[in-house]
C-alpha cells in the first residue's frame, strides 16, 4: 500500500526534467558547437540548425555519464534572446548512473535574458529507468512511470517550476491527473493546485485500486509529507473517506501516517453499510504500508448497517487496530488489513437497533454506555467477536413492542457474545444491578391503571443467554448474594434464574421471599412474573399475615393471628388467594395447628382440605370472666383430630374429618369413619377455633377416661357436645360400657360427663337393658 508514493514520484519527475533542460543549454554555450555561436541571419534570426543535435557530458573522475540530451533542430533568436528546440530528448543520469531521468518534448523555448524555459507542447517524462533500458523504446519502459503535461516553466536562476495545465501520469501500479503544479527547490515542496485524481491499483484490477482526490496537494520532500486541502476523498471498492484538511506522512516513500480533520467515511459490501466519522483522525501504517492503527477523536462515531440491525459506537475518542491479512489479487499475494479491535473512551456508547424482518419479532433496541468499551472483530474484521468494558457501565434494553419490558442493567463489567450470524449469544456482567419496567397496564373498567412497580435485582454476577438468530434475551441468571424487589414484594437467595420465554424468575440456595402480606424460605423458589404465582421446594417455611380486608379465608384458624406453615412443598395461586403445602406439612397460628400430607387453602372459597396422615390440633380459648378482666391462667385443653382427609369449610364452622377419624379432647376420645367438627362461632371481638361440638358416624367407638373410672360407649352416630359435657349416642344399638356401674344399651344413649348422668331410650317395643355392677 505505498500509495503516496506516486506523488514522491511525480515530484522526482518535475524536478529532473527542468534541471535536465537546464543543464543542456548551459552546456550548449560553453561548447564550440553552433549553438553556442550564432551566426547572423537576417534581422530576427541569428542561427539555425535543421541537421539534427547531440550533446553527452561525462564525470570527468569516474568516466561515469552525467547527461545525454539530442534535439532534431533549433533556432536562436537576436532580440529577445530566445532558442526553440525540437524534438527533444534528453537523459540526466543519478549519481552512480544505474538509473535516468528521461524527457521528451517536441517544442522547447528558452529565453536566455530572463533565465526561463518553457515547454510550448505536451512534454513526456519518464522516471528512474535502469541505465540498460532505451527509454525511446515502449516496449522496454512500459513499466514505469510515465507524466504527460505542458506549459512548464522553469526559472534557471531559482529552479522554481510551474504549470497550470493538466497532467497525467501513469505508473506500474496505477495513473492520476491533476490541473496545475508548481515544484519550489529551496523548499523542497511540490505544490498539486487542482483536480487531483490518483488511482492506485496496487498490482491488482482496476475495480479494486484505490482512488485519492483532493482539491490541493503540497508535498515537502524535506519532511516526507503530503498536505491535502480544503477537501480530500479517497475511494477503494465501496469504501469511502473524505475530510476537509489531510496530512500524510512517508518515510523513504512508504505510507506511514494519516492525519485527517472532520473525516467522514462509508463502507458498502456484502449486505452491510458502514458510516465512520470524527473531529480528527489518525492513520497508522506499518513498514509495508499496511494500515495497522486509527485515532479518532472528537466526536468519533463508527455506524454498521446490515440486513437486520443497524449498531453505532460513539465516543469522545475511538482507538481501532487492525492486522496484517494477506489475500491473493490476480494471481499476486497482496498485504491488506482487517480491523481486529475498537477502543472507545469517554462517554462511549454501543447501540444495536433492530431492523423490520419477515416473519421475524422485532428484538429491543440495545443500549451500552461506559466510559470505556472494547470492541474485538472476528477473523476477516467483517463481524463482531465480543463487545466488553473494563469500567462501570450501562446496557438499556428499550422495548420496540408494547408487550416488552424496559430493561436497564448497571455492572462494573460487561462481556457481550456474538454467535457466527453476528448476533448476540451470551451475555456476562459483574456487580450488577438491573431495572425492569413492564408494559402500562390496559384500562380497567374505564378507568387507567396505576403502572406496575418496577423490577430491581442486584447480584454479584450475571450471565444471559440469548434465543440464536433474534437477539433476543431467552434466559438470565444471576449470582452471588441475588436480592429482588418489586413494590412491596422482595427476595433474596444465593442465585435466581430468569425464563424470559415464559417470564418465571426461579430463585436458589436458601431462598427468601417476602411482601407485606407473609414471607416464605425454601431451598428454591419459582415465581411466574406475569400471574405472581409462586412454587417453592425444599424446607419450606411460610408465614401469611392475618389480612383484616380481606375474607376470612381460613378462619378454622385464627384470623387475626399471620399463619405459618411448614412443607416439602408449597405453592400459591391467584393473588396467593390459593395455597398447598405439599409434603410433611404443617400450618398453624399459635398453639392451634394441622399437618398432613398435603393442605390446600382457597381463601375466596373460605376452605380448607387436606389429605393423608392429617392431624389437627386445636385449643380451648381460656373464656373472659365477663367482668372485663381475664380470668386466671388455667391450661390449655386441645382437640386433636387425627384422619385421612379433611374438608373444612369456613361458612359453615365445619370440619369434616373421613376416611377413620380419632378425635381427642381432654379425657374423651371419639373415632369414627367419619366425624364433623363443629367450630365455635366467630363473634366481632373472637375468632376462636375451639370446637363448639362434634358428630360422628360409622363404628363409632367413645372412650371417657376419668381419675375413678372409665366409659366406653359404641354407636353408628354419636354427638358430642362440648360446652354441655354432653355425648349422644345412638344408630344401630348403642351400648355404654362403665367400669363402675356396668353396661347399658338401647336406641340411644345420652349421658353427661359432668354429673354422670345417663339417659337411656330404648328401641321400638324393646326395652333398655343395663347390667349394674355389684359394688
Amino acid at each position: 500500500m505505498r500509495r503516496i508514493s506516486v506523488f514522491l514520484a511525480l515530484a522526482a519527475i518535475l524536478l529532473t526534467s527542468v534541471v535536465a533542460y537546464t543543464y543542456h543549454l548551459r552546456v550548449a554555450r560553453e561548447t564550440k558547437h553552433p549553438v553556442a555561436r550564432r551566426p547572423s541571419i537576417e534581422n530576427r534570426l541569428d542561427a539555425r540548425a535543421d541537421q539534427g543535435w547531440v550533446y553527452k557530458k561525462d564525470d570527468p573522475v569516474n568516466n561515469r555519464p552525467i547527461v545525454s540530451a539530442s534535439a532534431r533542430s533549433y533556432e536562436a533568436t537576436k532580440s529577445p534572446s530566445v532558442f526553440e528546440l525540437t524534438g527533444l530528448a534528453l537523459r540526466l543520469y543519478s549519481k552512480d548512473a544505474s538509473h535516468y531521468t528521461y524527457v521528451q518534448g517536441e517544442k522547447a523555448l528558452f529565453d536566455e535574458g530572463s533565465g526561463v524555459l518553457t515547454s510550448t507542447s505536451p512534454v513526456t517524462i519518464l522516471v528512474n529507468i535502469p541505465s540498460d533500458k532505451d527509454a525511446s523504446k515502449p516496449e522496454q519502459v512500459s513499466k514505469y512511470v510515465h507524466v504527460v503535461t505542458s506549459g512548464v516553466t522553469y526559472e534557471t536562476q531559482t529552479g522554481h517550476a510551474a504549470t497550470e495545465q493538466p497532467a497525467s501520469f501513469t505508473f506500474a501500479d496505477g495513473n492520476g491527473t491533476a490541473v496545475g503544479l508548481e515544484y519550489d527547490p529551496t523548499k523542497r515542496t511540490l505544490h498539486l493546485k487542482s483536480k487531483i485524481s490518483l488511482y492506485w491499483t496496487g498490482g491488482g484490477p482496476m475495480e479494486d485500486a484505490l482512488h485519492i482526490e483532493a482539491g490541493d496537494l503540497v508535498y515537502n520532500e524535506g519532511e516526507q509529507k503530503v498536505y491535502l486541502s480544503p477537501w480530500a476523498k479517497l475511494t477503494k471498492q465501496a469504501t469511502t473517506i473524505q475530510s476537509q484538511n489531510a496530512l500524510v506522512t512517508l518515510d523513504d516513500g512508504v505510507l506511514r501516517t494519516i492525519d485527517a480533520d472532520h473525516g467522514v467515511g462509508s463502507d458498502d459490501r456484502e449486505g452491510r453499510h458502514q458510516d465512520y466519522s470524527a473531529n480528527t483522525m489518525h492513520a497508522l501504517f506499518d513498514d509495508d504500508g499496511v494500515l495497522v492503527n486509527i485515532i479518532a477523536q472528537g466526536d468519533a462515531r463508527m455506524e454498521s448497517t446490515q440486513i437486520a440491525s443497524k449498531n453505532a459506537i460513539t465516543a469522545d475518542r475511538a482507538d481501532l487496530r487492525f492486522v496484517a491479512a494477506t489475500r491473493q489479487v490476480a494471481g499476486k499475494t497482496k498485504s491488506d488489513s482487517d480491523l481486529h479491535l475498537v477502543l472507545a473512551d469517554g462517554h462511549a456508547q454501543v447501540i444495536s437497533t433492530p431492523l423490520p424482518q419477515p416473519g421475524v419479532t422485532m428484538p429491543e433496541t440495545r443500549m451500552l454506555r461506559s466510559e470505556h468499551v472494547e470492541l474485538e472483530m472476528k477473523p476477516g474484521g467483517k463481524d463482531i467477536q465480543e463487545i466488553r468494558t473494563i469500567a462501570e457501565g450501562q446496557l438499556e434494553f428499550k422495548p420496540n413492542r408494547p408487550e416488552q419490558v424496559h430493561r436497564t442493567v448497571d455492572a462494573t463489567k460487561f462481556r457481550i457474545l456474538y454467535g457466527p450470524t453476528n448476533d448476540i449469544e451470551t451475555l456476562t456482567a459483574s456487580n450488577v444491578a438491573t431495572h425492569t419496567d413492564k408494559p402500562p397496564v390496559p384500562p380497567k373498567n374505564g378507568k387507567p391503571a396505576s403502572p406496575a412497580a418496577p423490577a430491581l435485582t442486584w447480584s454479584d454476577r450475571l450471565a444471559a443467554k440469548f434465543t440464536p438468530n433474534t437477539n433476543q434475551i431467552a434466559e438470565i441468571e444471576q449470582i452471588g448474594n441475588f436480592r429482588y424487589e418489586e413494590g412491596l414484594r422482595k427476595a433474596r437467595a444465593k442465585r435466581a434464574f430468569l425464563d424470559q420465554k415464559q417470564n418465571k424468575i426461579t430463585l436458589a440456595e436458601a431462598a427468601h421471599l417476602w411482601d407485606d402480606t407473609g414471607s416464605t424460605f425454601a431451598d428454591s423458589i419459582l415465581m411466574d412474573q406475569a400471574s405472581g404465582d409462586m412454587n417453592a421446594t425444599g424446607h419450606v417455611i411460610s408465614t401469611h399475615e392475618a389480612d383484616k380486608n380481606a375474607k376470612p379465608g381460613t378462619s378454622m384458624l385464627d384470623d387475626k393471628q399471620p399463619l405459618q406453615g411448614r412443607a416439602d412443598k408449597m405453592w400459591t395461586r391467584e393473588d396467593n388467594t390459593k395455597v398447598r403445602y405439599d409434603g410433611h406439612a404443617v400450618i398453624w397460628q399459635g398453639a392451634d395447628r394441622t399437618a398432613a400430607d398435603v393442605i390446600d387453602i382457597d381463601r375466596d372459597a373460605q376452605t380448607l382440605k387436606a389429605s393423608g396422615s392429617v392431624v389437627s390440633e386445636l385449643v380451648d380459648r381460656t373464656p373472659d370472666s365477663g367482668s372485663g378482666t381475664a380470668a386466671p391462667a388455667q391450661a390449655p385443653i386441645f382437640t386433636i383430630v387425627h384422619a385421612p382427609e379433611l374438608d373444612y369449610q369456613d361458612d359453615k364452622r365445619l370440619a369434616h374429618y373421613s376416611g377413620g377419624v380419632k378425635l381427642v379432647h381432654d379425657k374423651m376420645t371419639v373415632t369414627g369413619n367419619d366425624i364433623r367438627a363443629f367450630l365455635t362461632p366467630k363473634t366481632p371481638n373472637s375468632n376462636d377455633s375451639a370446637l363448639d361440638h362434634a358428630v360422628a358416624d360409622g363404628k363409632v367407638v367413645v372412650l371417657e377416661v376419668a381419675n375413678d373410672r372409665t366409659r366406653t360407649g359404641r354407636s353408628e352416630h354419636c354427638e358430642y357436645y362440648l360446652k354441655l359435657n354432653k355425648v349422644v349416642l345412638n344408630g344401630g344399638i348403642a351400648s355404654m360400657v362403665d367400669s363402675i356401674k356396668g353396661s347399658t344399651t338401647g336406641r340411644q344413649l345420652t349421658y353427661f360427663t359432668d354429673d354422670n348422668r345417663m339417659l337411656v331410650e330404648g328401641r321400638k317395643n324393646e326395652l333398655a337393658f343395663s347390667k349394674l355392677l355389684k359394688k
